[in-house]
């Protein structure tokens, strides 16, 4: 996935997919017609409701943390080739070696820097939204590192998207490329 609404996509499509497990497996499975040709099916044939039921569950419950896991690094990439971009748009019109060599080193600290310092110097833009997104990104941490220690704010699956999603909307309006 390289977008933010591509990754959304799959969680809603992935959502919706597990509920409809658990709802089969909790209230239709021993309904379903396994004389026929739903009882030859050998992927079908050894289960039982509980055991459709019960992963569909637990994978539920562990999908927004997945997806905000999901979400950030598709943020990340997207943010990284955005400014990546605009700063090589810039650095054509650099003639300084000084200069130059300061847009090289730019370009170098997007790539493998902190993302945490690329997000403090976007701040400008607006310095809530940014705060936003860091604890976003905090949570990503805390979920990608094992669930260590106490949990930073909560965040579900709808709220980590909109946060991010704001933040591309905003940096795209702040965008050189927009100015015209």
């Amino acid at each position: 996935m390289t977008t933010l609404q591509e990754a959304w996509i799959w969680y809603q499509e992935t959502r919706r997919v597990l509920r409809v497990a658990k709802r089969l497996g909790d209230l239709h499975w021993d309904q379903l017609p396994w004389d026929g040709e739903l009882g030859k099916d050998e992927e079908l044939k050894p289960f039982q409701g509980a055991q459709v039921a019960g992963p569909a569950d637990r994978a539920l419950a562990q999908l927004d943390d997945l997806a905000i896991v999901l979400f950030f690094s598709v943020f990340e990439s997207t943010v990284r080739e955005r400014i990546r971009a605009e700063v090589g748009v810039e650095k054509l019109t650099l003639r300084h070696p000084v200069l130059r060599r300061a847009a090289d080193e730019a370009e170098q600290s997007l790539d493998r820097g902190s993302f945490h310092r690329v997000l403090e110097l976007l701040k400008k833009y607006d310095h809530d939204l940014v705060e936003q997104v860091r604890q976003v990104r905090r949570y990503r941490n805390w979920v990608s590192h094992g669930r260590r220690g106490a949990c930073p704010s909560p965040l579900n699956a709808r709220s980590a998207y909109a946060r991010l999603n704001a933040f591309l909307d905003r940096l795209e309006q702040e965008s050189p490329r927009g100015e015209a």
